[in-house]
């Protein structure tokens, strides 16, 4: 019988600066212990303490990932005129964008036959929705065939008139602050590295399956507030990105989704018998009984990511121990403490990685981060 849930969450990102008063066990993994809580549920009698569960770490000055998310016009300039006469325009035929491609500043690139110059470095974001990274530049446009379709920031080809990638889920209410749905959400998590594969299981689909389909969970990033909806989007995807190495990994490292074990699982690496056995009675499915349903249903994995999220709370953090109260109150470090502070808080720097996503997300997003950043 269990009074309260201690809430284990895993996450870590090679930062292991103590235990939680127990033993503990370094695993590669993307498992981590309870953030701060008193009691630490583990097999064998020691604490998991994962390395890994996110993206590879990078410094706080990292290059953000995609910012902007408006669209910009396909169509190029044709020529200027003056009280003199008119300016030659030269034609859109520098090379065709290709996504993940890396670039740097200053190079050139059409893109349906309208031409974008590279305005920082970066591997290869769309130019018509990464608009911190790229600017148009006036060429006249060249007549294409526009057979096919693109490859947008997730790999997958997609067809259509523009013969870029389409939003998959128009109806989805993350709409209202993602303009460009699914297309949008691809470019938030492409990380800074090459040969990006994210796992079907994040599928953006299932996420606003997740969201429309399960009690208590419409207030997510749905206050009316929009610069509280796009802190919390903002803040949300940014924990997800480092537990999951940008949607790559789906368990902890080294661990079969099948096992019948309570490893990390999922976009917030939940962990423990506990937390298992909570969230699954709170969403009505066994997953004590059927733990890898975490790892292998895409609906499933949203679900137990928003329940820690907007339902559970971790009575071992000090303050504020729910994750959307936390950001409601504009306090982004109170949520990495909620998630693993025993092990990243204080200002660690797997701390200081989530802080840095959170920042890229919210340039995305066009809302101001706030100043409370890193536990």
């Amino acid at each position: 019988m269990v009074g309260c849930v201690v809430s284990l969450v895993a996450c870590v990102s090679g930062v292991t600066d103590g235990d939680n008063g127990g033993s503990s066990s370094v695993s590669t993994g993307s498992g981590s212990s309870a953030a701060g809580a008193s009691t630490v549920l583990s097999h064998g009698g020691s604490a998991p303490v994962g390395q890994g569960g996110g993206a590879p770490a990078s410094s706080a000055g990292s290059t953000p990932i995609a910012q902007g998310g408006s669209t910009v016009s396909a169509g190029g300039a044709g020529s200027a005129s003056g009280s003199g006469g008119s300016a030659t325009v030269e034609p859109c035929t520098a090379p065709a964008w290709v996504a993940q491609m890396p670039y740097k500043t200053g190079d050139k690139v059409t893109y349906n036959g309208a031409g974008y110059v590279a305005t920082m470095d970066n591997p290869g974001y769309d130019p018509t929705i990464s608009t911190y990274f790229w600017s148009p530049y006036a060429c006249t446009p060249v007549q294409t065939t526009g057979s096919g379709g693109s490859t947008g920031s997730s790999g997958s080809t997609s067809t259509g008139s523009g013969g870029g990638p389409t939003n998959t889920s128009p109806n989805c209410p993350l709409n209202t602050l993602l303009a460009t749905g699914s297309v949008e959400f691809d470019q938030i998590f492409t990380p800074p590295w090459a040969g990006h594969v994210p796992k079907a299981l994040y599928s953006y689909d299932a996420l606003c399956t997740a969201i429309t389909g399960t009690a208590g969970f419409k207030g997510f990033a749905n206050s009316g507030n929009m610069t509280n909806d796009r802190r919390e989007l903002a803040a949300f995807f940014a924990h997800v990105a480092k537990e999951t190495a940008f949607l790559e990994q789906s368990d902890e490292a080294g661990e079969a989704s099948n096992a019948q074990d309570y490893h990390g699982r999922g976009a917030i690496q939940i962990t423990g018998e506990a937390n298992y056995a909570a969230a699954g009675q709170y969403l009505g499915k066994d997953l004590v009984g059927n733990p890898g349903l975490v790892s292998t249903d895409p609906v499933t994995n949203w679900q137990t990511a928003l329940w820690f999220w907007m339902i559970n709370y971790n009575p071992g953090t000090a303050g504020v121990q729910n994750c959307h109260e936390a950001i409601t109150e504009g306090d982004f470090g109170q949520t990495t403490r909620i998630i693993n502070g025993g092990i990243e808080c204080p200002g660690s720097q797997a701390a200081q990685d989530r802080a840095q996503y959170y920042k890229n997300n919210c340039a995305t997003l066009m809302v101001d981060p706030g100043t409370k950043l890193v536990c």
